[in-house]
Order: structure tokens, then sequence, then C-alpha cells
């Protein structure tokens, strides 16, 4: 394996691991899976069947001795990623935390204060900001096409059944693990509110849903943000709609825009595909509608790009570049997250504190 390359090691093998982070990474120059960490025995041959020569560790410290292992990828449940990030940091490995960053702002704070103390660079997968719906979002409002936003509607909202009883709950339906849409898709779309509008937030209110029994996170949740500017940002996610709801219904005082479905980068990569760039990572064109005084004649949706973000990553160890994706940037996310929470729970109107 070439030494030129930044060496990276992957922490979990599931859809995370191996999807996301294993087939971008190959994709990127500059970066080069060298380790992965899995004690499940599949797992482990697919790691060995998709990067011929990589090594498999069991233990997440064997491959904190590895000194071929530049970059640390976390592709773990929710509760372990601060643990994971500060021993990383404490030996000189850059990382990567797949979203959710931490469970609260205070677990966020301490990561990022291990990478300062250290030098290291600490990144979270924030995707979907090259999501094509949502770049079609920001050159819209970037455009003026729809004059000054007033009303921006984000959803994700499917339809599922209550976990069967009588099988293990999965971790992403357990609190203490982190679980629940709000912190799995709403942490994409805060972090895509937080990226649009910026921190200066006036407040939030929340309302969760719990409608099944034996579980302890919500089934839906929706969440108001009213930033400072005037702008009303609704995000709704969960598990209650047989019929859904459009991706996007964003209104200003010169338009509209719908989007409808979902990017098409996740499905691709599920076939062991990167379309990254491509026309096939365009938002269909009959997803899309925009009706607005200035609406150019040909519209067409912005191709997504989830490869944009590794190269970012190689191109800051690297080169120097600047990060794209900041820890701080992903806190200020968490912090309207935590707020959104504290909402829910107590039923009032929430001031968002520790923003950055």
């Amino acid at each position: 394996m070439s030494r030129s390359a930044i060496g990276v090691g992957l922490v979990g093998y599931g859809l995370a691991g191996r999807v996301f982070h294993g087939m971008l990474i190959k994709a990127t120059p500059g970066l080069e899976v060298r380790a992965v960490v899995t004690q499940n025995p599949s797992r482990r041959q697919q790691a060995q069947a998709d990067f011929p020569g990589v090594k498999v560790y069991a233990r997440y410290e064997e491959l904190l001795d590895d000194p071929a292992i530049d970059l640390v990828v976390i592709g773990t449940p929710h509760d372990t990623h601060k643990e994971l990030a500060v021993a990383a940091a404490e030996r000189r490995k850059h990382i990567v935390v797949d979203k959710i960053m931490a469970l609260s702002v205070a677990e966020a704070d301490e990561m990022i204060r291990a990478a300062k103390t250290h030098g290291v660079l600490l990144s979270v997968f924030q995707n979907r900001r090259w999501d094509s719906d949502f770049l079609t979002v920001q050159e819209a409002l970037a455009r003026g096409w729809i004059g000054e936003p007033y009303v921006i509607e984000s959803s994700v909202v499917r339809y599922s059944a209550p976990p069967d009883p009588e099988k293990p709950m999965p971790w992403r339906m357990q609190a203490r693990h982190g679980g629940g849409p709000f912190r799995d898709w709403g942490a994409h779309l805060v972090d895509q509110a937080v990226q649009l509008f910026g921190t200066e937030i006036e407040s939030v209110y929340a309302d969760f849903q719990y409608r099944w029994p034996g579980v302890d996170v919500e089934t839906a949740a929706v969440a108001w943000i009213r930033f400072k500017n005037g702008v009303r940002y609704r995000i709704e996610v969960g598990h209650i709609s047989k019929i859904g709801r459009p991706r996007w219904y964003v209104r200003g005082d010169q338009g509209a825009l719908v989007i409808e479905g979902l990017d098409p980068q996740e499905a691709a990569l599920k076939e062991g595909r990167v379309v990254a760039k491509s026309p096939e990572a365009a938002m269909p064109k009959e997803a899309c509608t925009l009706e607005a005084k200035a609406a150019p004649l040909e519209f067409s949706p912005v191709p997504g790009d989830y490869l944009a973000y590794y190269e970012n990553i190689a191109g800051a160890l690297l080169r120097g570049e600047p990060l794209a994706v900041t820890a701080e940037s992903a806190r200020n996310a968490l912090a309207v997250i935590e707020a959104a929470v504290e909402s829910a729970a107590t039923g009032q109107v929430v001031t968002v504190k520790g923003l950055a």
C-alpha cells in the first residue's frame, strides 16, 4: 500500500462504515483504507473482500496502535462517539465521526477540546450538505428565485411498524444509544437549516410523539425553528405517515419551490455505485416544481456530490485546505437539537443556548 496516501481506519463496518464511508473513501484520491475494526465475523470477511490486504482488528486499541493509520473514521452508535473520538485524538489520529456528532453539546465540546489540544483534525460526516435537493434549495435561495424566504418545510416522513418484541431492539430505537428519528434524519435536517440561515436563532419549539409500546424514543417529531431574520423553519421526521410529505416546501415573497423524494446517491451506494457529480446524482426534474416571478426558463436540479466531503478531508490533510465541515458547525446544529429535545419534554418554547 502506498505511504503517500492518508491511511484510514474504519471503526464499525455496518451500513455507515461500509456503504457510506468505505465506498466514498475508496473513490477519493489521497485516502486509503488500511484497517477496519469489527467483531462481526461476516463483516470481517466483507471488509477483506472489499479491501484486499486490509487489516481487520477486533479491538479499537489495536487500530490506535497501528502507525499506518492517520485518520480514524467512526461509524458506531451515537453514544460511543465521544469516547472513541477523544481516544483517537490522544493518540494523534485525525478523526471523522458520523453524525450525530455526540449525545450532547457538552460531549461535543470535550471532543473539540481534545482535537485542539492534540493538534488533529476533527470533522463530522454531514454528507447531506451535498444532497441534490439541498443544493437545489441553496441555489434557488441564492439566486433570489424565491425572493425573501418566509417559511421552509423540510420533511422525511415514512410509515413503519413497531419493532418485533421477540427480537433484539435495534440500537437506533434505544434512547441510551442516542436513537430516535430526530437524532437520525433530524440531525441532517437541522444541520441543513443552520447552513441555510446561520445561528441567529430566536427560539425553538418541538413536539415528539411516542406511539410504540416498549420503545423509549420518539415515533415522530416536529420542530419549529424561528430565525431572527423572520424565517420560520419547520422540520418533521418519523414513522407514522402512510402518505408522505414533500421533502421540501419553500415559500417566499416571490415564489415557491417544492421537491419530492430523496437524493439518489444513497440508493446508488447501496447498489455498489458512486454516482456523485454525475447527472444520475441529480433529483429528477419532475420531482421539482418552481413557481416564481424570476424562475429561469430552464430549471434543472443541482447534482449531488457526496464525494466532495472526503475530497475535502483529503485536501485538508494533504494540502492544508480549509475544512468544509468543522466540528464547531456540527456542534451548533447539536445545540439546536438539544433545545428541541428540551422543548418537546417541557412543552415550552426554548431559547437555544451555546451557539458559536
